[in-house]
Formats: C-alpha cells, structure tokens, sequence
C-alpha cells in the first residue's frame, strides 16, 4: 500500500483523457467508438486512419494502413461504469484499480505459499507487491488491463491447481470460465494460458499426452479466441511501436529478443522496464544487463540447486519456462512492466529462491571464502534490486506521472486561446504533441481543428517560403526517432511523399531511413490569416510563433517536455 500511495493522486493522464472524450461523446462525430470498445482507437470502418488524420486527431505523418485495435470489452465497461459512477474524478477511478491489485496480489500469494517452503513464499509474494512494474497499471486507469486478466488468469491458475493436486472437482470447470472472462478484459491473460500450460507439461511430469488432454479445454478456449481476434483484424499493424512478424520477420525476432532481454532485467532484477520503455536509444543497454542479470541468475542458481528442497525444484521446472513463455506477448507491443503482471509470479519465486538458498549458501563454513563473497554480493544485488531500487522506482516515478497529469491540464488551461486551426510546429513529447489538446477539449477550450507539424525530438528551423508555404527543418546530423512519430507508422514516409487534407498539402521533400528532415506545407491561405494560430513549445508553455516574412527563416529549439521526450 505505502509504495502505490503516490499512484493515487495521479490525476487524468495520457489516454484517459482520451477514452472520457469518447465517454462525454464529443467525439461521436470523428468515430465510432462505444462503451464497450475504448481501445479500439484506430482502424475500424468507423475510425479510418485517414478519417481521424483529416480531423486532426492523428498527425499528418499516419499510415493509411495504421490499426491499433485490442478487444477488452470487460475493461472498457469497467472504466465506463467509473464515469458513470464518479465523472471525471480520477480518485475513486484509482481506487477501483488498488482493488484489483490488492486482489491480484492475494491470488498470488496464495500461489507462492502453495508453490514454495513458507520463507521463500513470503519473500516472494513481498517481492511481487512492491515490484516497479506496478507503476502504470496503479497509477494510469487506462492500464487497468492487465490488473483484470492478470487477476482472473492467475485466479484460473489457482483453481486449476486445486483440481488437479487436490481433487476439487468444480476447479476444473471455474479454471476455464476465469480465463475466458479474463480473455475478455485483456491479452495478457495468455500469460496465464501459457503457465498453465507449462505446469502441465513440465510440473505434472504423467507424459505428453495426459498433459495434452488435459490441456484440450484451454487450447479450445485459446484457438477461439485467436481465430476470432485474427479475423476481426484486432491488434496492431502499421506501427513501428508494436511488432508485425509478417512484415519482416528476421528484424521482427530480433527485436522480439532484444525486449525479452529487457522484461528478464526487470523480472530477475528489478530492473524497471518503463525506465526505457518510452527511449528507444536505450533499448540496447537495458537488453545488454538483462542478459548479464539473466546469465548470473542461472549461475547462482546452479550453484545452489543442490540445496533446494523437491518442492522448490518441481516448481522451478515449470514455472520458469512458463513465466518465460507468459513475458512473450508483451514483447510485442509497447515494452514496460505493465505487461508483467502474469510472468512475475515467476520472477518473484525465482527471486526468493536466490535470495534464500543463496544466503544459507554463503553462510557455509566449508565454502571458500571467494565463493561466499561472491554468492553474497549475488544476494545483495538482488535484495537493493527487489526490495530497494524498484520500489523507490515506482514511488519516484508515481509522483512524476502526477507532475505530468497536472501539466496537461495546465499546458490545455494556459495555452493561447484559438478559434480556427492551432498549428503545433514542433513537440516530441506526447503529452504536449496530443494530449494538451484532449485536456483543452474536456476544459472546453478547444480549437476547431488541431495540426501537429513535427513530432521529431530535435531542433527545427521553419524557413518561409511564400506568403501560404513553409518549409520546416530538422536540424541534426544524427537524427533520432521520437517514440510518438514511431506510435503512427511503420516505415518513415519517403522523399517526395505527399498527404493531402482539408486546408494543407504537406511534401516530405527529404528524408532517411529514421524519419523526415525536410518537410514542405502549403496552406490554402496566408500564414498570417486570423484562422491559423501558430504556437511552440518553450520554456514549459505553449507559445504563439511570430512567422518570418518569405524568404527569412526563424529557429525552433527542441524543448523537452512533462515526460522528458
């Protein structure tokens, strides 16, 4: 409780802003979303890609093959019945959340007591409650997904454990009902799906096929659920942030592999995920000490296998490969501990079983000496990573993602007033980029049409080229992603690409293979018209923009913004 304290007072963030406009029904007239479908934001027939573009709800750099769609019709109606019940108050919406992770966390206490000697299931279950992947299903309501199916999967777990180790008959039937209801509130209840799975397999240890009979429910239930999310295009296509393997399938497994490594840092180490989740330059680092704190995990636990009890061991055998398994559909999408919920059963009684059996190890009067400082330094590091760094994380981190919620709503209140199109020539941090305009709308404040010129994380210059033209310019010799340009494409748009909209023709007249660096838009009327406010972002404010005459040119620093992008 006392580490989630900060998550409570976060106010309104990101996409809740978002899915209460839906929920007020100012957005009807741009979409077709519903009650029951608030993270289908892009791709349906009722909200095309090039339809929301032209709205100016997605930046003018979109693929028309863009489609972010999940199918949680339980979360949805849940967040639904909050505005229904409490309106805009996030706090009671915060609480509603702490429910379900108090939930979860019982469930997987009661797991880790069954699983493991009473010790090493305290130190696990404390391990899991406290961990820093948490953060965003806490704090954020809109990722309140993983908190349902984590809770009904891992349940369905439990009642599967029931029945077959101790003969409750109506287990059987409950585990299959938990994990389709769960299925119906996120994806990560898979990783629920594919524990069990290896508990069958690997814990059971009656043969492969008693283990595939037994497993025949589930796959039926899985193979349903697949067939029905492939053939109403649910998922994520046309976006360099979620991974297609049809596209390209070698870079689609190395980077698949490369996220992997960064959820082993975190479920092996503490290491926070989110830390990088939203940096793509530091995916690399963070992959690098997961595969290092993964490697030392296996060693120490090597080394002290032999004093494990047969409990510990049957448990390892399956629960390993299974929290593996359970952290693969997470490596898909967007990384960071949200997808965690599930595989972190695993990692927290990995954890325990290191930290207990490492330390009885380095007691050992008849080990060398060398061997007990380094199996004590090995315990060390994963106690101040568990218990210290990934705590101090999410409180940390839990009062930024405060400071964040309040400077949308502050940016939205302060931003110079508007009643054409506001023109935003730069802003890499989405938190300014699109969702000051959603708080601007909720305040009542908004303009009639919003544009997003460039969301790359650099600094620009915007050179005036006629009195209804501008060419805008990034200004770098190593150019970086921004993580919001790579949320609405694939493939950079190339040299000589066009987008027509309603007002503006944009060319992209240079480009490499990161992103644009010259893009030229003509407006069907001069700059300096009355309907065309053009502003920046400076100083943690939104600023109006005096535009050169033609001919001249101003500079447009790249400034951080709330989230540091």
């Amino acid at each position: 409780m006392l580490v989630s304290l900060p998550s409570l007072t976060v106010g309104l963030l990101l996409d809740d802003l978002l899915h209460r406009l839906i929920l007020s029904g100012q957005l009807r007239e741009f979409g077709d979303w519903g009650p029951l479908t608030l993270y289908e934001f892009v791709g349906t027939e009722g909200t095309p890609p090039s339809g929301l573009r032209e709205s100016g709800l997605l930046p003018w750099w979109t693929s028309d093959g863009l489609s972010v769609r999940f199918f949680r019709p339980l979360t949805s109606a849940l967040l639904t019945l909050d505005t229904w019940l409490f309106g805009q108050a996030p706090f009671p919406a915060h609480l509603h959340s702490l429910a379900w992770f108090l939930g979860m966390v019982t469930v997987v206490g009661w797991l880790h007591r069954r699983l493991l000697p009473a010790p090493q299931a305290g130190v696990a279950t404390v391990a899991y409650a406290v961990a820093a992947a948490h953060l965003m299903p806490v704090a954020w309501i809109a990722a309140r997904h993983p908190l349902i199916s984590g809770s009904l999967g891992l349940l369905a777990l439990a009642s599967w454990l029931r029945a077959r180790e101790d003969g409750w008959r109506p287990g059987r039937v409950l585990a299959v009902l938990l994990m389709a209801v769960a299925l119906l509130s996120g994806e990560p209840a898979l990783g629920a799906v594919a524990l069990l799975g290896a508990y069958e397999l690997f814990g059971r240890r009656e043969g492969f096929r008693r283990a595939v009979l037994a497993l025949v429910p589930f796959v039926v239930l899985v193979g349903a659920y697949l067939a029905f999310y492939a053939s109403r295009r649910y998922g994520a296509r046309g976006s360099a942030a979620y991974l297609d393997p049809a596209s390209e399938p070698v870079a689609f497994l190395g980077t698949v592999a490369e996220r992997i490594l960064i959820l082993l840092g975190e479920l092996v180490a503490g290491t926070p995920s989110d830390a990088a989740s939203a940096v793509p330059p530091l995916h690399p680092a963070f992959a690098a000490w997961g595969a290092l704190v993964t490697v030392a995990a296996l060693l120490l636990l090597r080394s002290v296998w032999s004093r494990l009890s047969e409990q510990e061991r049957r448990t390892l055998r399956w629960l390993l490969p299974g929290g593996l398994a359970a952290a693969l559909p997470g490596a898909i999408g967007v990384i960071g501990g949200r997808v965690l919920m599930v595989p972190l059963l695993a990692g927290g009684a990995l954890g325990a079983v290191l930290m207990v059996r490492g330390w009885e190890a380095a007691r050992e009067p008849g080990r060398a000496r060398l061997a007990r400082g380094l199996l004590k330094v090995a315990v060390v590091g994963l106690v101040l990573g568990q218990f210290v760094v990934g705590p101090l994380f999410r409180m940390t981190a839990g009062f930024g993602l405060g400071q964040i919620a309040d400077a949308q709503w502050r940016i939205a209140r302060e931003a110079p007033p508007c009643e054409g199109t506001l023109v935003m020539v730069a802003a890499a941090d989405p938190s300014v980029a699109t969702y000051a305009p959603a708080a601007m709308l909720l305040q009542g404040r908004a303009p009639r049409r919003f544009l997003l010129l460039s969301a790359a994380p650099h600094d620009h210059s915007l050179e005036r080229t006629s009195a209804t033209g501008l060419d805008l310019v990034v200004r770098t010799d190593t150019r970086k992603l921004g993580f919001w340009e790579q949320m609405y494409r694939d493939v950079p748009p190339a040299p000589g690409a066009e987008v027509r909209m309603e007002g503006l023709h944009v060319t992209v007249l240079d480009s490499n293979e990161v992103g644009p660096m010259r893009m030229h838009f003509e407006f069907d009327r001069p700059l300096e018209s009355p309907d065309l406010c053009f502003v920046t972002w400076r100083d943690g404010a939104l600023h109006p923009l005096a535009l050169p005459p033609p001919g001249q040119g101003v500079p447009v620093p790249h400034s951080p913004g709330p989230m540091r992008l």
